[in-house]
C-alpha cells in the first residue's frame, strides 16, 4: 500500500477519524493526502475584486484550516511525518474524492462515519455509499471517537462468492504489516451442513490462491444477518469488520439479500472497510 486519501470536514468530531487515518498510514509506510472539500459561495455582482482572485484566497483559507487542523490534533506527530493536505472547491463531497482519487490513484480512502454535527451535514448523504456505487477502490468508514489500537484481529463476512476472493487478498496486503488474525465468517438462517460444506468448499478454493497464515473459517447461526455479524464482532473482540459490498437480487433463502454496509455500518463502534463489486474486476477497471 503506497498512498491513503482521507477526506475530513475539519470539525472536531472528524478528530479521531484523523488519528486513526495517521497512524494506520503510519504503519502501512504510506503517503497520507488529507483532503477538505468545500463549497464555494455565491458572489455577488457588486464585488470588486475578480472572482479568480477570490477563489485562490479561498482556497488558500481552506487549505490554512485543514492544516491547522491536522496540526492540533495530530501534535507532535504531524511534524514526524509529512502529509500532503489539499483543499477542492466542489459542491459535491464525492465527486471532489473521486476526482482527487483520479489523480492520486489511492490505495484505500478514508472517511468519518455519519455525523450529524458533521459541517454541511458532511457524510449524512450518505457519501460512502454513494463512492461504493462509483469507485473501484476499497473504502475504510471510522467510527467517532474511537482510538487507534494495534488491529488484531479483522472480520470478514462472506457469501461464498468468486468476487469476495480479490477483496481477500486485498485485505491480506492491508493486514500483513500488523500479523493480524483474518477470520472468514458466514451467517447462515438454519443449522444445516449445506453452510459448513460450501464453507469448506470457498476454504479450499481461498488457500489456492493466496498465502497466509493467520486464516480461520467459520459459519455461524442467526435469525438475522446484521445481529450475527454483531455478535462475531463482540466475541472475537474483532478490531476492524471487512464486507463486499452486495446487491443481490431478494430471495427467501438468501441472508445477503440487502445490502450490508449501508445497512451495518452505523451498528458498529469499529472501523468498517467496505470493498465494491469494482473491486473485483480486472485492473483495467477506472473509476468512473
Amino acid at each position: 500500500m503506497k498512498t491513503i486519501l482521507y477526506a475530513t470536514d475539519c470539525t472536531k468530531n472528524d478528530a479521531s477519524a484523523l488519528k486513526y487515518a495517521y497512524r494506520f498510514s503510519y504503519i502501512m509506510k504510506a503517503d497520507l493526502h488529507v483532503l477538505h472539500v468545500y463549497d464555494f459561495p455565491p458572489i455577488h455582482l457588486s464585488v470588486i475584486q475578480p472572482i479568480e482572485k477570490l477563489q485562490h484566497r479561498m482556497k488558500e483559507e481552506k487549505r490554512d484550516i485543514a492544516k491547522k487542523f491536522c496540526e492540533i490534533h495530530l501534535k507532535n506527530e504531524f511534524r514526524e511525518t509529512p502529509i500532503k493536505i489539499h483543499a477542492v472547491e466542489n459542491a459535491s463531497v464525492e465527486d471532489a474524492i473521486i476526482d482527487t482519487a483520479k489523480k492520486l490513484s489511492p490505495d484505500l480512502v478514508i472517511l468519518g462515519m455519519k455525523d450529524d454535527h458533521s459541517h454541511r451535514g458532511f457524510f449524512a448523504s450518505n457519501i460512502a455509499n454513494e463512492l461504493l456505487d462509483r469507485v473501484n477502490f476499497p473504502v475504510m468508514m471510522i467510527p467517532n471517537g474511537i482510538d487507534y489500537t494495534c488491529i488484531s484481529t479483522i472480520v470478514y463476512a462472506t457469501d461464498f462468492e468468486q468476487q469476495d476472493i480479490i477483496p481477500i487478498k486485498k485485505l491480506i496486503e492491508i493486514v500483513r504489516p500488523f500479523e493480524a488474525l483474518i477470520e472468514i465468517v458466514h451467517i447462515y438462517h438454519t443449522d444445516t451442513t449445506t453452510a459448513r460444506e460450501r464453507m469448506e468448499q470457498f476454504k479450499n478454493m481461498l488457500l489456492e490462491q493466496v498465502s497466509y497464515e493467520d486464516i480461520t473459517f467459520k459459519t455461524i447461526a442467526s435469525d438475522k444477518i446484521k445481529s450475527g455479524i454483531i455478535s462475531v464482532i463482540n466475541s472475537e473482540n474483532a478490531s476492524m469488520l471487512a464486507m463486499l459490498e452486495r446487491k443481490h437480487e431478494f430471495r427467501l433463502d438468501n441472508p445477503f439479500r440487502k445490502d450490508l454496509v449501508k445497512e451495518i455500518k452505523t451498528r458498529v463502534d469499529i472501523p468498517v472497510i467496505a470493498f465494491s463489486k469494482r473491486n473485483t474486476k480486472t485492473k483495467e477497471a477506472v473509476i468512473a
